[in-house]
């Protein structure tokens, strides 16, 4: 046991492991090692220590660094990439962070047990403490929303890279995972969603979808279908994020909500706004317009228009450009105006890596020093 940690020795090690920058990891402690110790039996752990980050290492090679034997450790890590702590396929073993990345591997699937609601329950609590904050300052913009498309045609704006209608019609392949990990995680732990069901997952395209299908985690669906559960969600007041790439690439779509979605808390509550690209459009009030219903602040799920007093209040700091504001303002009060910050998404994540890499690596420096 270590003298520090109610934990074993080699799950404490392993608890450093995932607190590294690389991995997008917490501060090393309590929470954390909590976390690692329900996750990896001591066993488990003795042998994750030793697997790469992200990109998989075939048996042979996990075994060699781990001094182990490979048909010993087999089913050790046959046993954890079915639980779905590690990644594990046809090129090999390897970790993810704990979120993103784990977090949707694991629960995307729709599991429920024991197991799964007592780690949503130690998750939830590790990302409240808010420990994603220390990654912000630069701006790295990663994800990029995708508004209501009836909130920006409405204005014979040409708008391709961020319609949904041209990833709809690019792919081929179109799946929905089995639920929302995010509306799943904080529905194990009692507080469910005001907006949608666990069962609203992300919506999935191109070699994503394929894979998804593949193993498990979702269903696929037609074009026909995507564009109907599109639009439900967007009836929902739901917010479309998705990574920072090309309608072309093969991509997912979480439809999101302020009150279990981890990624809209680190945008309000975190300075996560540095991780979302300048939206192609935002909102413009005309208050003599506006009648003070309120039925904007209470879709808003960046918390850009508020109700003060029966006054409404539109701060554009905060605004991701969603549109859902505007699709239901029937006084006209609000409208969508292109963003001069705005810039073409990359064409894939190869691009958008090399994009990345030289905040992403300042950022991560900074966050290892400042520990």
């Amino acid at each position: 046991m270590n003298e520090k940690y109610d934990a074993h020795s080699a799950q404490v090690e392993l608890a450093k492991v995932f607190s590294s920058v690389t991995l997008l990891g917490p501060p090393m402690n309590d929470k954390l090692v909590r976390l690692v110790a329900h996750l990896f039996s001591p066993e488990e752990a003795e042998v994750a220590i030793h697997l790469p980050f992200y990109y998989p290492k075939p048996l042979a090679k996990v075994a060699k660094k781990a001094k182990r034997v490979p048909e010993l450790i087999a089913p050790i890590l046959q046993r954890m990439s079915e639980r779905r702590v590690i990644y594990g396929g046809e090129k090999g073993y390897s970790l993810m962070p704990l979120i993103p990345g784990m977090f949707e591997y694991m629960l995307m699937n729709g599991a429920d047990s024991e197991w799964h609601r007592k780690y949503a329950e130690l998750l939830v609590d590790m990302f409240s403490s808010g420990y994603v904050r220390s990654f912000g300052g630069l701006k790295i913009p990663a994800v990029r929303n995708i508004p209501v498309q009836a909130a920006i045609e409405s204005k014979n704006h040409v708008v391709d890279s961020d319609l949904l209608s041209e990833m709809i019609d690019y792919h081929d392949d179109l799946a929905v995972a089995n639920v929302c990990q995010c509306r799943q995680s904080m529905h194990f732990v009692g507080k469910d969603c005001k907006r949608a069901k666990p069962e609203d997952g992300c919506l999935i395209f191109g070699s994503f979808a394929r894979s998804t299908v593949d193993i498990g985690s979702g269903y696929a669906v037609s074009k026909e279908q995507m564009r109907d559960i599109a639009t439900e969600r967007w009836e929902k007041k739901l917010v479309f994020m998705t990574a920072n790439v090309s309608p072309q690439s093969p991509n997912a779509i979480c439809t999101c909500c302020d009150c279990c979605c981890h990624a809209l808390e680190t945008i309000n509550h975190y300075d996560g706004k540095t991780l979302v690209a300048p939206s192609h459009f935002i909102v413009e009030v005309d208050e003599s317009l506006c009648n003070n219903c309120g039925k904007c602040a209470r879709a808003c799920n960046t918390h850009a228009h508020v109700m003060d007093n029966k006054k409404h209040f539109y701060e554009v700091d905060k605004c991701i450009g969603c549109g859902v504001c505007v699709a239901l303002c029937k006084e006209g009060a609000l409208s969508m105006v292109e963003n001069p910050e705005y810039k073409e998404p990359a064409k894939g994540f190869a691009q958008l890596a090399v994009k990345l890499l030289p905040a992403t690596a300042l950022t991560g420096l900074k966050t290892k020093l400042t520990r």
